[in-house]
């Protein structure tokens, strides 16, 4: 028999094993620890943004280290109602404590009683174990008035109650005719009954009051006022439940694969909108194709030119995965864009109800203009903080692209802040003190 260098196996048979069998578990192996290591990262992310939000919460409760309560109300409309909740610690296995840490059981009594002198019979003639032995030590004649049971109230015997019951009717009766006091004679004692006061309260009923028609009126005038100004003429009044003024009705974030709800603007920056975002190793051959074609062959301005380069590169590379693996450079940085793409896209939605809410009440005067750019400019700090640099950019690409109140663009929070706008910040929450505020606003407390 033939010995080689590994062993007595014949290199035909083990080449054929290496290459059927172990490389195949091997890269099965990579795949598992990959999927498991994202899977990892994705919950960690998550916890640390639920995390920091939870401490935006505590800070928006406890300005200033005091506890405000009335603030609560504001948390649903702020999202941060339910933001971090950690889960029970289980208890071990086995029986329960009967008293949980923390709490002392109860001192035994050390009383010693004898229960023949009770009336009783002792334990011994009952069947149970023997009595506790009686103490030997005297006792002197006072009771200690620390330690003395407090003397109960007498009540009227059982058999007084009739009488008590009559006397009652009776005081009713007597309350009418002016009789201030009955005397209840028993044999045991002596109650006294006194009727009830009685008050005499005189309730005016005004109807069609004026004053209060006209402002009812008023109310009614105002807010048919601001429903107008809200709305174009001609237009039904929305939903009051559903956010919709001039400038919500513009950029519409609510469906990430919608063209129709996107402001030609943004939808300009992707020519790519609405493919396939699936892992590419994993996309069907379908929507690897729309890719192939809308990515690859974009010099190609006639459909059936495209069509043709494709079949062309179909019979080269045998397959659709064989075509992506040849241009997997262009078309992955296409698709991760688009992947980017989706994952702002809440969070541009958030942005454009807080650049609303917060502009809005500036202009009413309800705070300040500085105050207004500083939760906004809060709010961006900590939604970037979450994403991913490259999601950061396209983030960056979208807001540029859009318009936005007087103020509260990117731009205008940039130079308000006293910082270069074409610079891309670090906003980690370990990159040190942010600088989202200007220096002079820098050590104001936030939240106020």
């Amino acid at each position: 028999m033939v010995k080689y260098i590994w062993g007595k196996e014949r290199p035909t048979d083990r080449q054929h094993r290496f290459e059927t069998t172990v490389i195949k578990n091997c890269k099965a192996a990579i795949e598992e620890i990959e999927r498991s290591y994202q899977a990892a990262i994705d919950k960690a992310k998550e916890e640390l943004r639920r995390a920091e939000l939870e401490i935006k919460r505590i800070d928006y409760l406890t300005p200033h280290g005091r506890y405000i309560r009335s603030r609560e109300a504001d948390l649903a409309a702020m999202g941060l109602a339910n933001t971090f909740e950690e889960a029970p610690v289980k208890r071990g296995r086995g029986r329960p404590r009967k008293h949980p840490p923390g709490q002392r059981a109860p001192r035994r009594s050390r009383a010693k009683v004898k229960l023949a002198a009770q009336g009783q019979p002792p334990a011994r003639a009952s069947g149970g174990r023997k009595a506790s032995r009686a103490s030997s030590r005297t006792t002197s004649g006072t009771v200690s008035p620390v330690t003395a049971a407090p003397a109960r109230v007498p009540t009227p015997a059982p058999k007084a109650a009739p009488k008590v019951a009559a006397a009652l009717l009776e005081s009713t009766l007597a309350a009418g005719l002016g009789v201030d006091t009955i005397q209840i004679e028993t044999t045991e004692t002596a109650f006294e009954i006194k009727p009830v006061e009685t008050r005499t309260v005189q309730i005016t009923v005004v109807e069609n009051d004026p004053e209060y028609e006209a402002e009812l009126a008023e109310r009614a005038a105002l807010l048919q006022a601001r429903l107008d100004a809200e709305n174009e003429p001609g237009e039904e009044v929305p939903d009051p439940s559903v956010r919709r003024t001039k400038f919500t009705r513009r950029y519409d974030f609510s469906d990430a694969m919608d063209r129709s709800k996107v402001d030609a603007a943004v939808l300009s920056l992707f020519p790519y909108f609405g493919l396939s975002t699936s892992p590419s190793e994993e996309m069907a051959d379908e929507d690897m194709t729309k890719w192939i074609l809308a990515a690859s062959y974009h010099d190609e301005e006639n459909e059936e030119d495209r069509q043709e380069r494709f079949e062309n590169d179909l019979r080269i590379y045998r397959s659709v995965a064989g075509v992506y693996r040849a241009k997997k450079f262009r078309l992955e940085r296409e698709i991760q864009r688009e992947r980017d793409r989706v994952a702002v896209w809440r969070v541009i939605d958030a942005r454009v109800t807080d650049a609303e809410q917060f502009s809005e009440r500036a202009a009413k005067g309800e705070m300040s203009d500085d105050l207004a750019r500083m939760w906004v400019a809060h709010f961006d700090y900590i939604a970037l903080g979450n994403l991913e640099d490259s999601e950061h950019l396209v983030w960056r690409e979208i807001v540029d692209a859009m318009e936005w109140p007087k103020g509260f663009s990117r731009i205008d929070l940039a130079l308000w802040a006293e910082q270069d706008p074409n610079v891309v910040p670090d906003v980690r929450s370990w990159a040190g003190e942010p600088k989202n505020f200007p220096e002079r606003l820098r050590f104001v407390p936030f939240p106020p």
